[in-house]
């Protein structure tokens, strides 16, 4: 009998959930009946983005009587591997095999993950993995394998991003036609301060109307919408998108003849996951704000889109003056300055976390002073592997 352990040290109580920058520790455990031959015996720390999809193209040949019409399947697929390291505990890629006596042979070792990993990931047309596989090279005969998968969280300050503290404003003008009579213009438009946000938090919306047409706009609509891009290289370079609503919330519109601000807020939930298109190209998360205005009669409706980043901590408030809102009191300054507080407190986002599936894990919180979390943003792998001074002098007679 030939049998392999691993097993991995989790970062925390709530298992194999880590951080980029983190450090992957763990113990592989061979044991053997009776003396067996390997090649050698290695770790690989794996992770890569994949999207695939199919798509039935229809093709005809012949003419008249003759013609047919074949359909066949077309695949569609892209990769990205951000992680390939392989570290042998003895032996080497293509060696001489050797015999290993029997008894039960431990090895431990580390990897360090790079900072610029995309968090784990499954969507209808592709997943983000990770996982730690322990191989066992047997000449002549299928290799052993033992795969462990790994979950990587990540936790986005949004601080890193100045652009993403500048507001954001579009708008849009639209004429109503009836036969060979257009209407006056409705002009619209809407403004959020600002387009990065935290999980957690709201986006405050500010829509303002100018309606010099002849056209009710009923109601408006405001809603938090996920764009996922899954992206192929082969046969050829190609998107396909999944577009959901997230959230939506409604207030009133304008009368003809009417202008109107409107003010409103929509809320993030705990559990989205982050934008990352900062580090995949296969699968690019992103989201938006849609402002439509539901018009009366047989118009289109027409609507604004404003782009917004989602990620863990929330940009702070550069602010030296203490205000209470709704309170009737003059601005003092204060000394000294207030210290950053974000605007949604980041325990309140994560407090009913439960064990970690991925959805669950990206409610976790950054660990405090964790050891394991280095400033450089370099991505360089590295691994330390510990082994017997004698690999194979250890031996336990089963």
């Amino acid at each position: 009998m030939t049998h392999i352990n691993l097993i991995l040290e989790p970062p925390s109580e709530r298992g194999t959930v880590y951080y980029p920058g983190q450090v992957v520790k763990g113990t592989v455990e061979l044991l053997l009946e009776s003396t067996k031959s390997f090649r050698g015996f290695y770790v690989t720390v794996f992770g890569q983005a994949r999207a695939h999809w199919t798509e039935t193209r229809s093709s005809t040949t012949g003419t008249g009587k003759n013609r047919r019409t074949t359909h066949h399947t077309v695949h569609f697929e892209g990769k990205e591997i951000y992680l390939n390291s392989k570290t042998y505990l003895f032996g080497q890629s293509g060696g001489s095999a050797f015999d290993v006596q029997p008894g039960s042979h431990k090895y431990n070792f580390a990897c360090q993950l790079p900072e610029q990993l995309p968090a784990t990931f499954d969507g209808v047309h592709g997943e983000i993995r990770y996982y730690v596989e322990a191989v066992l090279d047997i000449p002549w005969r299928f290799d052993k394998e033992v795969k462990t998968p790994i979950t990587i969280v990540r936790h986005d300050d949004l601080n890193l991003y100045p652009e993403l503290r500048v507001a954001q404003a579009v708008e849009e003008v639209k004429t109503f036609c009836c036969l060979f009579c257009e209407s006056g213009p409705l002009l619209m438009q809407a403004t959020i301060p600002q387009s990065g946000f935290a999980k957690g938090q709201y986006v405050p919306i500010k829509i303002h109307y100018s309606n010099k047409s002849d056209t009710d706009v009923l109601s408006t609509s405001i809603k938090l919408r996920r764009l996922i891009n899954f992206k192929s290289t082969t046969p050829h370079e190609k998107t396909k998108s999944d577009n959901e609503k997230m959230v939506e919330v409604n207030c009133r519109g304008v009368k003809a003849g009417e202008s109107v601000t409107l003010e409103n807020t929509i809320d993030i939930p705990s559990i989205m996951m982050s934008s990352n298109g900062r580090f995949c190209r296969v699968i690019q998360i992103e989201y938006f704000i849609q402002v439509e205005a539901h018009v009366d009669g047989c118009h289109t409706n027409p609507e604004l889109l404003l782009p917004i980043t989602i990620g863990s901590e929330p940009l702070r408030v550069d602010n030296q003056y203490a205000i209470t809102p709704g309170a009737n009191v003059q601005i003092q300054p204060i000394q000294p300055p207030v210290q950053y507080q974000p605007s949604a407190p980041v325990e309140e986002q994560f407090k009913n976390d439960l064990p970690p599936s991925f959805d669950e894990a990206i409610k976790m919180p950054m660990p405090e002073n964790s050891a394991f979390m280095p400033q450089s943003t370099s991505a360089n792998l590295g691994w330390n592997v510990s082994t017997p001074s004698a690999p194979l002098a250890e031996k336990n007679n089963l």
